[in-house]
C-alpha cells in the first residue's frame, strides 16, 4: 500500500508492535539475508526471535516503499563501527531500535539519525546506574522528581543518551554521559555532546508512542523538523499514529570568539543549509 513519502523537509518515525504483525512473520523471514536468518536462528527464546523479526520486517517494508523496490531486494551496508545504510540511497538516512514487543524506525533526508525506544515498566530504574553513567545534574534532577516518576524521568534521559550516541555513529563505545540533557517542561537543553557533535548542529526530541512507550530520536542537520508518526499494522499497512510530544531541544555550534566577519558569514550560512 503506498502511502509514505519523504519530503526533504519532513522525517519519518514509524513503530510497530510485535503482536500486531505476528501473521507477516513468516514473510519477514522470507526476506532475509542468510546471515540474518542464521541470526534469527540462534535466539533461545521465541520471542526475541519475534521482536528480531518485526523488526526487520519494519525495516524493509517501510525502506522498500521509500525506495520503490521489492522489500526482499534491499541491500545493506555497514560502518566500521556496525551501523547499516542502504546500498546507493544515502539520501535515505535511517536508525532502527527495539526492546520487548516493539520496533521503530527513524528516516530522514541525507542526515545522520539515531532513534531510541524503551518499555516503561515500574521499578525498572536502577539509582545505582544513575549514579554511575548519568551526568550529575541529570542525577540531580531524577533525585527531585516524583516518586512514581522516577522511572520514566530515567527513560527519558536514557534513550536520549542512545539516540544521540546512535546519531554520533561510533557504535555507541563512548560513555553515557557524552551526552547529557536537563528536561525543563517542553524543552530538551543539551549539556554536553559528543566531541564529533560538537562542531555540528542536531535537534532532538522526544515523543510518548504509547503510555508505556518512550522514544527519543536524534537527526545531525540544521533544521528542527520534527517527525511525523506512523505505525506498521497487520499485513503491513502503515498508518498516520498519534503520539504525545514530551519535548524537543537542539544544540548549534557556537562560533569561535573574533572569528572574521567574512568567515562569521560563509559559517552561518553552512548552517543555515544544514552543514
Amino acid at each position: 500500500m503506498k502511502n509514505l513519502r519523504l519530503p526533504d523537509d519532513e522525517p519519518l518515525l514509524v513503530w510497530v508492535r510485535t503482536a500486531d504483525v505476528a501473521a507477516a512473520l513468516p514473510q519477514a523471514q522470507g526476506w532475509l539475508t542468510p546471515a540474518e536468518r542464521e541470526r534469527a536462528r540462534r535466539f533461545v527464546f521465541d520471542g526475541d526471535r519475534a521482536d528480531f523479526l518485526a523488526s526487520r520486517f519494519l525495516l524493509r517494508r517501510v525502506l522498500a516503499e521509500l525506495a520503490d523496490t521489492e522489500p526482499e531486494r534491499l541491500l545493506f551496508d555497514t560502518s566500521r563501527h556496525g551501523k547499516p545504510a542502504l546500498r546507493g540511497r544515502p539520501d535515505l538516512a535511517f536508525n532502527l531500535s527495539h526492546c520487548r514487543g516493539v520496533a521503530v524506525l527513524l528516516i530522514g533526508a541525507g542526515a545522520a539519525a539515531g532513534v531510541d525506544i524503551e518499555l516503561v515498566q515500574p521499578g525498572r530504574a536502577d539509582p545505582l546506574v544513575a549514579q554511575r553513567l548519568f551526568h550529575r545534574a541529570e542525577q540531580i534532577q531524577l533525585l527531585a522528581c516524583p516518586r512514581g516518576g522516577y522511572d520514566r524521568l530515567f527513560l527519558r534521559f536514557w534513550t536520549l543518551k542512545e539516540a544521540v550516541l546512535k546519531a554520533e555513529g561510533s557504535g555507541l563505545a563512548l560513555p553515557m554521559d557524552a551526552f547529557a540533557a536537563l528536561i525543563d517542561g517542553d524543552s530538551i537543553v543539551p549539556l554536553t555532546v559528543p566531541l564529533a557533535l560538537a562542531g555540528r548542529p542536531f535537534a532532538i526530541g522526544q515523543v510518548e508512542l504509547a503510555p508505556d512507550l518512550v522514544c527519543a530520536w536524534t537527526r545531525v542537520c540544521a533544521d528542527r523538523q520534527v517527525p511525523t508518526t506512523w505505525q506498521l499494522g497487520a499485513g503491513g499497512t502503515v498508518y498516520p499514529a498519534p503520539q504525545v510530544r514530551l519535548g524537543t531541544g537542539s544544540h548549534r555550534p557556537r562560533l569561535a570568539a573574533g572569528q572574521p566577519p567574512g568567515r562569521r558569514k560563509a559559517a552561518l550560512a553552512a548552517l543555515a543549509q544544514g552543514g
